[in-house]
Order: structure tokens, then sequence, then C-alpha cells
């Protein structure tokens, strides 16, 4: 088909509101074209944050719908002061100046005194063509004369050593610069392509800025293949829009972002255990054979998981349970909760041809359909060689009559509901809001997880909400948590895991796991512990596969390093809990690549095979059996939490690492929450808490709890001067606290220490309330 492109080439007239102008621009484009202007809006939310849109036809603007935007989480003050200069029209905010050619169309951004990011027109090759599209849209010639426009974008210029993050969870190269992406959900079939399961249109710039391109459709980045001074980015839409957020500090632009999307509710505390799964248990005796082992060999656990198994054969997804292989369902769930348990259940929205569920959903209008009326009837949907449709979840009726199937579900006692799939929504599909798959294959996993999500809030509380999803798009963050989607058993499966998780805590989802093990065939002894040891200081933490992932599968030497390493993340459930609290009021991630927290640094820039959980605690995980790791300390002092041995930052230590050990360092100048591990997750705040506190050069720690009792964050504070140590804990609702602290080479133990206006006394043995002692240079105070 004929195509041709049509560019925004100047300013005919403007009109400025109290915070947004409107521009109504003139076009550049080949004779066949109509002439005509086209709008270009910027409507600013403060002062850091704007969104800008070009509307291609104008005059059948649809009003935007996804995602809700939050705007008074960031709106401020925005007092413009609009000036013309030399034919440039210049918007200054106060913190950014926006300016726009006039008499010839140019766009750019300027903070602090530099160009932050600015519309490309100026690339050209030695004959003077402009190598990439600037702003504007490209129509298609139908039938051999009318036109209709498909793609609508710009292009932007890329400063030398600038570096892009984020897109969703993509699984290529850490740094997206050199790559094109495709933002349309596919099924990846692994995590070792550029195909990927949550796309999200939202990037970030060692510039300073981060951009969220505003829409469900088809999004396409060349980020720096076709020309490396250049990036491209379209929507096959007939309208370009996109909201610009500035920092220049990352957490600041994710904070934003999050605030404008949606952030999360807090995940209930026990989905923050340890999560056994397989594909699949196949019946309740065998499901309980585990969970009994599982207790037997010591090995913390709260969630088992049942995937298609617990329904019928060639019957998933009806969501009625298979009860000759899982007999009394109901008694099953309540003899799992009285162990200590909660019960996951697989699902996918493909409801089975041949069920009762479809004749329903066929007769009621609830599933997605071909044009004709008719349901969109795929073969080889999903699990099973079987045919099936869609749910649209569009339609109000749809969405209660699966939330019914689920709330059942619930009231049985079922705690969580892995939402896989959602990837398969063709473009020609026609849903009953009246969009096409065009429009609703992107967001479609959004609505999914939104379904059931809200159920389970519904029945079971607002607090102990939850999902396992897998697809993702822009706001998915709302609906926590998400996984990693299908590893393959290698270390290039594992890596490949990091760095997809990486991705997503730079794109706003702030819970993420993946496949302990990898996903199809067998791990080795060796990969299983090494995924193990990096999987249970995750976010959240799952065993699955196609095989066997329990421990015991793999040999003792494995189950005793599972067991240690499951109960050093129960012991770290206060730290771990604290941060997803952090992650619901400010949209930042648990698990944060070194970046987000160390922008400035270059050596952090590409590096994503270590990470940070939270801010304190850096992780380097292992992939290979035995050997050594490099691992690279950023500024400050870092402990080695297996030696005591500090490292000074800003450089790259090496550290030998039999299969037993994984590197894990804790800043210096922290303060870190645990409590003595458990079995199962407990609900409150621990009765006994430690504080271990690593104090700095300058003799001082500060960490953050939160406390469940209290539902506070609290601020905590440990610091040595004048030979006296003072401990400042806040409102701690624990029945007992105790303070370990460790001291920098450059301070003596003190002569005395205070919690708040008390003067402690100093003890040879275990201290009580009151009291404090010295072990081996550190300084122990229990409260």
């Amino acid at each position: 088909m004929t195509s041709e492109r049509i560019t925004v080439a100047a300013v005919e007239d403007y009109a400025v509101d109290r915070d947004s102008v409107s521009l109504e621009c003139a076009t550049d484009g080949p004779p066949t074209a109509t002439s005509r202007t086209v709008p270009v809006t910027l409507e600013f939310y403060d002062r850091r944050t704007f969104r800008f849109e070009l509307r291609a036809n104008p005059e059948v603007r649809s009003p935007r719908v996804h995602p809700a935007f939050e705007e008074d989480a960031i709106e401020g003050d925005v007092d413009l002061a609009v000036s013309e200069d030399e034919g440039d029209l210049v918007i200054d905010t106060g913190v950014l100046r926006v300016v726009v050619g006039l008499d010839e169309w140019g766009f750019r951004v300027e903070a602090d005194g530099e160009t932050v990011f600015r519309e490309q027109r100026d690339d050209l090759d030695v004959f003077a063509r402009q190598r990439v599209e600037p702003l504007g849209f490209t129509q298609e010639e139908i039938n051999h004369n009318p036109r209709r426009v498909v793609e609508t974008g710009t292009a932007f210029g890329l400063a030398p050593d600038e570096k892009l993050y984020g897109l969703g969870e993509q699984f290529v190269e850490f740094d997206r610069r050199g790559r094109e992406f495709d933002l349309w959900h596919e099924e990846p079939l692994g995590t070792e392509t550029p195909r990927a399961y949550k796309n999200v249109p939202f990037h970030l710039s060692t510039r300073g800025y981060g951009m969220l391109v505003d829409t469900t459709a088809r999004v396409s980045y060349d980020l720096g293949k076709t020309s490396t001074a250049s990036a491209t980015v379209s929507v096959a839409d007939d309208a370009f829009a996109f909201v610009f957020l500035y920092g220049p500090r990352f957490t600041d632009v994710i904070e934003s972002y999050t605030a404008l999307t949606g952030r999360p509710n807090r995940p209930p505390k026990w989905s923050f255990g340890t999560w056994m799964s397989r594909l699949g248990y196949e019946s309740r005796e065998q499901l309980e054979e585990i969970t009994a082992r599982l207790r037997d060999e010591e090995i913390p656990c709260d969630v088992v998981h049942l995937d298609p198994f617990w329904m019928r054969e060639r019957c998933s997804t009806d969501l009625e349970w298979d009860t000759e292989q899982f007999p009394e369902p109901a008694g099953m769930i309540e003899q799992l909760h009285e162990g200590g348990f909660r019960l996951s259940l697989w699902e996918h929205p493909h409801v089975p041809v041949g069920t009762d569920a479809f004749e329903e959903g066929a007769s009621g209008g609830y599933f997605v359909t071909d044009g004709t009326g008719k349901p969109y009837v795929m073969d080889h949907t999903c699990q099973g060689d079987y045919r099936g449709a869609l749910v649209d979840f569009t339609n109000p009726d749809a969405v209660e009559w699966w939330k019914a199937k689920h709330r059942r579900l619930l009231e049985m006692g079922v705690d969580v509901f892995k939402t896989d799939y959602g990837e398969y929504v063709p473009e020609d599909a026609v849903f009953d809001n009246g969009t096409t798959g065009a429009v609703m294959h992107n967001l479609y996993p959004y609505r999914y997880n939104e379904a059931v999500y809200e159920t389970v809030g519904e029945v079971k509380g607002r607090d102990q909400a939850l999902v396992w999803g897998r697809s993702a798009w822009t706001g998915s963050q709302r609906f926590p948590m998400h996984w990693g989607g299908d590893p393959q058993t290698t270390w290039n499966g594992m890596a490949a895991a990091l760095r997809g998780g990486l991705s997503a805590s730079l794109s706003g989802i702030a819970y993420w796991s993946h496949d302990i093990g990898g996903f199809r065939g067998t791990p080795t002894d060796a990969l299983y512990a090494r995924w193990a040891q990096f999987g249970l200081l995750s976010s959240n933490a799952r065993c699955h596969g196609t095989t066997p992932r329990e421990p015991w599968a793999f040999g003792e030497d494995v189950v005793e390093i599972f067991r240690e390493y499951a109960r050093l993340r129960y012991s770290l459930l206060p730290y771990l809990y604290t941060y997803a609290e952090i992650a619901a009021r400010t949209g930042l991630p648990v698990v944060r690549p070194l970046v987000l927290e160390y922008q400035d640094d270059p050596t952090t820039h590409r590096l994503d095979t270590q990470y940070l959980v939270g801010t304190d605690l850096l992780v380097a995980p292992v992939f290979e059996a035995e050997g050594s790791r490099d691992v690279y300390l950023p500024a400050g002092e870092w402990i080695d939490v297996r030696t005591d041995e500090r490292h000074e930052g800003e450089r790259t230590v090496t550290v030998e690492t039999p299969l037993d050990t994984m590197p894990i360092f804790v800043r210096a100048g922290s303060v870190i929450p645990e409590r003595e591990p458990t079995e199962t997750v407990r609900p409150g705040t621990p009765d006994d808490l430690t504080f271990r506190a690593t104090l700095d050069a300058t003799g001082e720690a500060r960490g953050r709890f939160y406390d469940e009792d209290g539902d506070a964050l609290i601020d905590v504070r440990v610091a040595t001067a004048d030979g006296t140590l003072t401990v400042e804990l806040g409102d701690v609702t624990a029945d007992r606290v105790t303070v370990a602290v460790t001291f920098a080479t450059n301070h003596s133990v003190p002569d005395a220490v205070t919690v708040g206006d008390q003067r402690l006394e100093r003890v040879a043995a275990s201290p009580a309330s009151g009291e404090w002692t010295v072990d081996d240079g550190r300084a122990t105070v229990s409260v």
C-alpha cells in the first residue's frame, strides 16, 4: 500500500491558559495530502510534568480512558511564564523551559541550564536527507485513493553518553540504547528474546527525565539503532501523546510516574513468604505429601500453588474443581490453613468449548467476538489442545460473571489466583465497548487482572487483595504481584529473569518474582541452588517449573542451602515488609537496580547482574556452580555479611563463592530490622524485634521500620559521639527491641548508652531491659 508522511511545520496560532498551551500547527506533506492544520496541546500538571498531544484527526477526538490519571497526586501550582524570543515560544514553569519553534517547528525541553530533551530534525545523511521522521503522522492509501492515518510519532535526539531504561519487563540488554522495541504483548516462550509479557511504554533517560507514551495501541521504538544520534517513537493511532516527567533523579521520576498512573496497595504479609509450586500437583494426596515434607524439613513456606490439574481434563479454565483428584476441596483448604499454608489456584481467561461455562458465556454475550457477533473461538489457546473463547472484560456483565466464579472459590477458602496469560487478543477481535483488538490487545491484561484482584479484595478484604500476574501494561502496578514468565532452566535463563525484573522495577512494577529453578525441564543441582539463593532474596519468592522444584529433589546439600536462605528471608521479613510499605506509599520498587540509587555513577549504568533490596542490602547472584564473583560496590562503605569485612565503595571486590555462598553486603550507615525466622509469616509487629545498626565512618546509622500494629513508618537512628551511643527508636510497639550495633574501625566502644532520655546500665552478661553489653567489639542494647 502507498503511504505518505505529513510533518508538523510551523505554528500558525497559539493560546495560553493558566496551565496549558494550545498550538494550531501548519503541516508539510506531499501534494496528494489535504492541506490542513493540526492541534498540539501542552498541559502542565506541575512545574516538572506535562502532557503533550498531537491529534491528526481532531474532529473525532475521543476522551482518554486509560489509565485513569490521578492528577491530584502530582498537581501543583503552575504559573506559566510565556514569551516569544526570536521566533520561539518559550514556556517557563520555574523548573522547565519548553521551547517551541513558531516560524519553523521545533521542540525542546531545558532544565538546569541544559537541554534534556529535543525533537530531532538535524539527523541528515550526506545528501541532506532525514534519517528519522520528525513530529507528524503517516497516511496509508485505501483502495487506490482514500487515505487514513495509521501512525503518529516523533523523533528525538540522543546525547553521546545517554542511557535509556524501562519499557516494561524486557529481557534484552538493560540499557535499551541501540535496540528496537515493538510494544505489543506476545507469548515469549522463554525469556531470551525481545518478546515480552509486560510492555510498558515508559522509559527513563540518564538526562534526568521519564517519558510515558499515553496510549494502549501498539508502540514502536527505535532507540538509536537506525541512527546512533536519534531515537524514534511511533503509535499505531491517529493521536500521539506523551507525559514528560523531569526528576532529575530517577527516584523522583518513578514517584511522579506512579503517583499519576496509580500505586499498589501493600500486598498481604503472608505473600512475602515462600511459595511452593510446580506444573503441577495432580492430586490432593500429592499436595498434602508436599506440605507435610516441607514441615518435616523445617523449610519456611506460606503458600502452595495448584496449576491446571485442579480443574478437570480439557476444562481449564471453567474454574470448577476436579473432585476426583481433589476430593472435598473445602476440607482440604481448611487443613492447609490449619497447617499454616495459603492456597493459590491457576487460571487463564480462555473458556474452553464443550463446558457449561462456555455455554453460559456464549449465551450471555460474555466473550470477545469475531466481528460477526459470534464468540471469537481460537484453537490451542493455552493449556491443552482445545478451543476456547476470551472473556470480554469491557462488558460489565461478563466481569460480574467472572467475578462470581472466583467469589465462590474465595468463599471456599482459596487465597489467591495466578492470573496466567492475557497476551492472545487478536487485532480484529471486537469488544463490548466497541473497540477492537488493535486498542484492547495491550490493555487486556490490565482489565483481566483488575477483575480478579478486585474480587479477592471484595471477599477477603482490601488488605488481602492479591494476584500472581504475568502480563502488564501502563498502570498494572496497581494489581500486585507479578512474576517473570517462563525462563529457561539455564544460567542464561536465570540472568534473564534478573534482568527482566530490574527492567520492571524501572517501569513502575514494585513487587516481582520469577520461577526459582527455571520453567522448562530439570535444572542441575547447582543451578537450582544458585537460583534459590537469588530467588529467596527477591521481593517475592516462588519455586516453579515443569518438573519437581521442591529442594529435596536436588539432594541434601541443596536442602540445607535452601533452608539457610529461606530462613534468612524470613528473618529479614521486617525489612522486606518495610520496603513493601514504602513501595505502596512512593511507588519505588522493593528490588532496585543500582542505577536507581546511584544514577551519577557510570559504572552502574549497565550493571544488571546484581541488585539492591531496598537501599541497604546489595545482593550479587552467582551464575556458576563454584568459583568467585566480582561485585561492584557503589559509593560509601559496604560490609560483607558473611565475613564482616569492610570495603570502601566505588570499586570492585572479588568474593570466593562455594556453592553455599552468595555475596551479600550491607551498607554502612544503615539500620536493618530483623526477627527470629519462623516456618510461616507471623502477622503483626514482632514481639521480639532486632535492629542491626551498622555505623558509618561518621558514627551514624539510619533506617526505617514499618510497625504494623501502629500502622506507621518509624525512623530509627543510632549515633555515637563523645563516648556516648544514642538510640532513637520512635514509638515501636514490639514488646522487646534489641539494637545490635556494629562500629566502624575509627570508633571505639562507647562509655555510655542512651535511649531517648534514658541512660542505660552496662552489664557483663546478656542484657535485660534498660541494660547494654559489649560482645567482641559490638555494643548490644536491649530496650
